[in-house]
């Protein structure tokens, strides 16, 4: 009814919109001489905006009416491609005996530097995560050096402990190494193990804590270290004691809530969240937000409220131009909600009180906002990865000044001063100087840049909402890192609107065609094609090139370690066969997985999972049923079925796999014993 009257007062340029033909431009991230087009139409006001405006090659003009730069990358054959993920800020250290700080490389100067005195030596460190470097921003010189080099590894995130240590989440070793600076070298003082792929890194500097959510082992892990009344520098970092919570969810971004002595969790895909008693360290609160892709959150207004960049995905909308365009289907926002609300309620009982600010609108939808952060006056920063910009005002503002950075903006930080904002540009090698004043703005390049693959390039187009109307979504927003947000989308794969259906996850699916929940879809690049056409209402024309790419890059996906295996230190180990090769066999758990797997084929359960990968390329009656009388089904690979965001069947009516054996009885030719449940979600739980 909400879209019908929303068609309805829209419906003279709404019929205009969505039956408008379709550009024959492409919507290149990447033109061939290494500029990179722009998909935000000119500024209605200064260009006189229709909705059929047409990128310009290599700029980025801003809504407000202002010029911009165009973003480009001079490719070097000789160079690397490092992939910036985190900014943190140092003060520098006293000054000590030795050379600089310099462990590798020497150092690059930046280009065209301009310099900006602050009222004292300020460094900021910046993780990479596939060259394994921390690289070293001074921003008296802003020249850059690589200062923490370790092959293998894949840093993240950098999270400052002190003014000479810093932790680094390393998701290739699954740990978060402690690195301090001595006499101007950095070295590895620490390793803390986080099976399952470190998440977030949060430390508290008053209780001299660590937290660190594990992304695939779906809990939280706490170090608690040598207690300090008077804190020194550095940190004693000898630990005393450490504790791990199973959580409900891949885990996420943290806050902590000191008034109320907790620990906000949130899904790293979806919509979950947990409260977590920091003195029990226990689970007192799980429930829902409708929000998802959430980034992290805030704590703002004297503690009262959690503030958090996300996206909201409507499932009664269908994924049609005219509603793309008004971000009734999907919207990038900022949330705040009250504290103590998250902690006590839960579904609509969570938001009375809570305040909302969109970031798009038509014409530009502000896609996946990636980064908040706020300066002490209250000014934020949102980083905007699907459309290459950062969005500064006021949080509580409906119009914000967009500047262009580089490409794929993933964290950003004001400088100690607040007259600068550092952009990190995960696809462009490259970092953004912004001037607050004047919005004027340079790029620092971590070094030379070679040409990105195939995959890589994928990988940028999987990211970028300008492939779709208006910027207001990209591939990731419902497929979040290439997973899921667990939710429901009402799109035209199905042949219908008015049945909206699940988001599946496209990782581990390069061998699970045919594609779709009909099974409608021969080929992944059918299947990309009709989303980026249909689903996504591009404005441009659906290169081949591009789906090749997009195709290579989900074929390059790997499944997801099952939960039983990511929470042993063997998820370490690539999967190197069959999913049963990887199966937790300890002595508690092996004649669970053994009785699990024989009931699976007594069951009847492999006539539609079978194989290695535990599906079909047929579809069946399962005894599901559509809004349209839709009851025929392929059946989703079980491979890592554990990992599904909370929500399975087509439907996601069943909020867990015990709700789809116990509740459900999903095909189940008899009632099982609690003790045949127990093996039977124990080898699920294991693929």
């Amino acid at each position: 009814m909400r879209s019908l009257i929303l068609w309805f007062l829209i419906c003279g340029e709404g019929l205009v919109v969505a039956n408008r033909a379709r550009a024959q431009e492409p919507y290149p991230a990447r033109s061939d001489s290494g500029e990179y087009a722009s998909l935000v139409p000119e500024s209605p006001a200064a260009e006189g905006y229709n909705a059929a405006s047409r990128y310009a090659r290599g700029k980025y003009p801003a809504r407000e009416g202002g010029t911009a730069d165009p973003i480009n990358v001079s490719y070097d054959p000789r160079g690397e491609y490092r992939q910036p993920q985190a900014i943190a800020f140092l003060e520098s250290a006293p000054a000590t005996n030795g050379a600089p700080a310099s462990a590798t490389a020497a150092t690059a100067p930046a280009e065209t530097a301009k310099t900006v005195p602050l009222p004292s030596p300020v460094r900021a460190l910046i993780s990479t995560k596939l060259s394994g470097q921390v690289f070293e921003l001074n921003l008296t010189t802003l020249a850059v050096e690589s200062v923490i080099e370790v092959p293998n590894s894949q840093f993240t995130s950098v999270t400052p402990i002190d003014c000479t240590t810093v932790a680094l989440a390393d998701v290739a070793q699954e740990c978060v190494a402690i690195y301090r600076e001595s006499d101007g070298r950095w070295e590895e003082v620490l390793r803390l193990p986080v099976p399952g792929k470190p998440s977030q890194v949060l430390y508290d500097a008053d209780l001299n804590v660590i937290w660190v959510t594990g992304l695939w082992s779906q809990r939280v892990y706490e170090w608690q270290f040598s207690n300090q009344p008077e804190r020194t520098v550095p940190h004693d970092l000898r630990a005393s004691a450490r504790r791990t919570l199973d959580l409900p969810m891949c885990g996420g971004q943290m806050l902590a809530l000191p008034a109320q002595d907790a620990l906000l969790i949130t899904d790293a895909f979806g919509r979950d969240f947990v409260i977590v008693d920091r003195a029990k360290f226990e689970v007192i609160n799980h429930a829902q937000l409708y929000e998802h892709n959430i980034g992290r959150p805030l704590l703002v207004e004297d503690g009262n409220y959690v503030l958090f960049p996300h996206q909201l995905l409507n499932e009664f909308v269908p994924s049609v131009q005219g509603d793309i365009t008004w971000g009734g289907l999907m919207s990038n926002n900022l949330r705040w909600i009250k504290a103590q609300r998250l902690i006590e309620n839960e579904g609509e009982a969570i938001y009375p009180e809570s305040r909302f600010t969109p970031l798009g609108r038509s014409g530009n939808g502000a896609g996946d906002p990636t980064m908040l952060r706020l300066r002490d006056d209250g000014l934020a920063a949102v980083t905007l990865g699907g459309i290459n910009r950062v969005a500064i005002g006021a949080p509580q503002d409906t119009s914000w000044k967009q500047v262009p950075v580089g490409l794929h903006p993933i964290d950003c930080q004001f400088t100690p001063d607040g007259q600068q904002l550092v952009v990190v540009n995960e696809f462009s090698d490259s970092l953004t100087l912004i001037d607050l004043q004047t919005y004027e703005s340079q790029q620092i390049m971590l070094g030379p840049i070679r040409e990105p693959t195939l995959v890589e390039r994928g990988e940028q187009l999987f990211f970028n909402s300008r492939v779709a109307h208006d910027g207001w979504m990209s591939c990731h927003s419902c497929h979040s890192q290439g997973h899921t947000n667990g939710q429901l989308n009402d799109n035209l794969t199905d042949k219908t609107l008015g049945s909206p259906k699940r988001v599946l996850s496209l990782m581990g699916q390069a061998e699970t065609a045919p594609y779709s929940w009909g099974g409608k879809m021969e080929s992944l690049e059918a299947q990309i094609a009709h989303s980026i056409e249909s689903t996504m209402a591009s404005d441009y024309e659906v290169v081949p090139a591009d789906v090749a790419a997009l195709a290579a890059f989900i074929r390059s996906l790997p499944e997801p370690p099952s939960l039983r295996v990511a929470r042993s230190p063997r998820s370490q180990t690539p999967r190197t066969s069959s999913p049963d090769s990887e199966a937790v066999v300890t002595p508690q758990g092996a004649t669970a997985f053994a009785e699990g797997k024989l009931l699976f084929t007594e069951l009847g359960c492999n006539a539609c999972h079978a194989g290695n990968h535990y599906t079909s390329p047929d579809v069946y009656d399962v005894g599901l049923v559509d809004e349209h009388a839709m009851q025929y089904f392929n059946p989703p690979s079980l491979v890592a079925v554990s990992q599904r965001q909370n929500a399975l069947f087509h439907d996601g009516r069943a909020r867990s796999l015990c709700d789809v054996l116990a509740i459900e009885e999903h095909q189940l030719p008899r009632k099982l014993s609690q003790t045949e449940l127990k093996h039977l979600l124990y080898f699920l739980e294991s693929l």
